[in-house]
């Protein structure tokens, strides 16, 4: 079975809740990034030290234009009602930020 087919027989109330629930999480975690943008200073750096930096980097693992390209296609979907598609998206994203697919 595919994770298409998969996701096709969640239903309708549960997947608009899960799409619904992540756009506003990426809304709000595009708030704190420009808020937080505002007040940082750049860190110090060691450029003596010969291993590569095992942090995350200072915008985080995703960039913002690709919050902002998710939160687009979750509002599509949410607007046409595609929760297939929204589900996918946000499963895309998770997956993203550390989870497993």
């Amino acid at each position: 079975m595919n994770l298409t087919a998969l996701l096709s027989s969640v239903r309708p109330e549960t997947a608009r809740a899960f799409v619904t629930a992540t756009w506003s999480v990426i809304q709000a975690v595009r708030a704190e990034l420009d808020e937080s943008a505002q007040r940082r200073t750049p860190a110090g750096r060691d450029y003596r030290e010969r291993s590569l930096s095992r942090t995350a980097p200072a915008g985080g693992w995703l960039t913002d234009e690709e919050l902002c390209k998710t939160a687009e296609a979750l509002a599509e979907a949410i607007a046409a009602e595609k929760w297939t598609d929204g589900l996918i998206t946000a499963l895309k994203l998770l997956s993203a930020l550390g989870g497993v697919l």
